[in-house]
């Protein structure tokens, strides 16, 4: 999704979609005062939080077959997310010469780039998963970001019939600060913060960049997302240490033998990491089942779910978590264990 963004003095000024505005206003002591300057900046909202409370839309979709001669990646919807798309197929162009200007109102950037288009259209097989987040802005436009693993790129629709997109740009900070896991990952924490729950979703570190991402030699940080998180703010919302595959049988380590604090740390830290799903989904149910700590056991229940269908062999332990007599009088800790477990099957 792209919207414009202005900073102005305490944060006054919200995330404003692409927009031509002739000045921008700042509350000060004295009342609303001008400050005069570029017209407009384009920029996307800086948190995931924001981006679903921004969106018309947000669509889970999947690939229905690509032209990589052509350059364009057909998609299939499979759900929505935050609204209801109109369209159950939906093209998204990646041209390096012919991709058309913005004719509305608006500096809308057009920076096609050559090695993120074919990292896309090499990715895009039938059956792949992606996530669509689009806003519909009268006057100035349909645009939007859609997220495939290791890439997000930004989007806008001249014919604005929802059905026929271009790429226009590729975005690598919203890898830092909105998502860098798996669609599937993706469109879970987007339902969560949709139903108003917050989500702890996978970013890049730092010290990590695309590359490292789609070499799976990335290390990464959990961040905690919200609708009401509209401001990026790591040393806030940050809720694990960096880690990568080496740190799973640490982590696995911690949630057996930490405090509550440490193991709730250690189950989200586990939640972020997409290989040896074989250590780390065993090691999460055990804390489901085990754990005498009920926040314990939720978060641990709550990352089984982020993994999704490789998690499908913890039910077990949930069923068992939802017949301990330990949880009897946790009636929250029940009714989120039951969510998990009819969410999972």
């Amino acid at each position: 999704m792209i919207f414009a963004h202005r900073s102005c003095a305490k944060g006054m000024m919200s995330f404003l979609p692409w927009v031509k505005v002739s000045m921008c206003f700042l509350l000060l002591a004295g009342g609303l005062w001008p400050i005069p300057g570029r017209a407009y900046i384009t920029a996307p909202v800086p948190t995931l939080g924001a981006a679903v409370s921004d969106s018309t839309y947000v669509t889970l979709i999947r690939v229905e077959k690509v032209s990589r001669e052509k350059g364009i990646i057909v998609y299939t919807k499979v759900r929505d997310l935050k609204g209801k798309y109109p369209k159950d197929s939906i093209r998204h162009v990646f041209d390096l010469k012919g991709t058309p200007r913005h004719q509305g109102p608006g500096d809308v950037p057009i920076r096609p780039d050559e090695r993120d288009w074919q990292y896309a259209l090499e990715w895009a097989a039938p059956g792949k998963l992606a996530v669509m987040f689009t806003r519909q802005y009268d006057p100035f436009g349909d645009f939007g970001h859609t997220y495939i693993p290791g890439c997000w790129y930004a989007i806008m629709c001249p014919p604005r019939n929802w059905e026929f997109w271009y790429a226009i740009y590729a975005e690598a900070r919203l890898l830092h600060q909105w998502h860098c896991g798996t669609p599937s990952r993706l469109a879970t924490a987007v339902e969560w913060i949709v139903s108003g729950r917050e989500a702890v979703v996978p970013v890049l570190s730092n010290k990590s960049s695309k590359e490292d991402l789609r070499a799976g030699r990335a290390k990464l940080l959990g961040l905690l997302v919200s609708a009401s998180r509209r401001d990026y703010q790591p040393g806030r919302d940050g809720v694990t240490e960096a880690v990568d595959g080496k740190s799973i049988p640490s982590l696995i380590q911690l949630l057996r033998e930490g405090n509550r604090e440490d193991k709730v740390r250690a189950a989200r830290s586990l939640g972020l990491l997409e290989s040896q799903t074989n250590l780390i989904v065993p090691a999460l149910a055990d804390a489901v089942r085990n754990d005498p700590s009920g926040t314990v056991r939720i978060c641990a229940a709550e990352t089984l779910l982020l993994i999704g269908q490789d998690a499908k062999t913890a039910l077990p332990a949930i069923e068992a978590s939802l017949n301990d007599p330990r949880m009897a009088q946790r009636r929250d800790v029940l009714l989120r264990l039951a969510e998990v477990r009819e969410k999972l099957k």
